[in-house]
């Protein structure tokens, strides 16, 4: 079921519409934007919150990449293991 939601990042709202199911997480990542900036802003001297939000969403975005190569790296693992049993038991 669909539902509005506001989201606040950076200082703005963003009326959305979201299922259910995704409000937590929608919320919880718009939470961990408002900290990377925060962050990059008390760290960097950044006064602008455009140049804040950009340093955010590369970090963000870096995170994202590094998550999705270990996920690869495990699935290669995975059937590389798979092909092992294979081989066991049609031998």
């Amino acid at each position: 079921m669909s539902q509005k939601v506001n989201i606040r990042v950076a200082g703005r709202n963003y009326p959305l519409v979201v299922q259910e199911d995704e409000e937590e997480v929608l919320r919880n990542a718009a939470k961990r934007l408002e900290e990377y900036v925060v962050r990059f802003e008390k760290n960097y001297s950044i006064s602008e919150k455009q140049d804040a939000l950009a340093m955010s969403a590369l970090q963000l975005a870096s995170e994202l990449e590094n998550l999705l190569k270990e996920k690869t790296k495990e699935q290669e693992e995975i059937l590389l293991r798979i092909k092992k049993i294979s081989n066991l038991v049609t031998e």
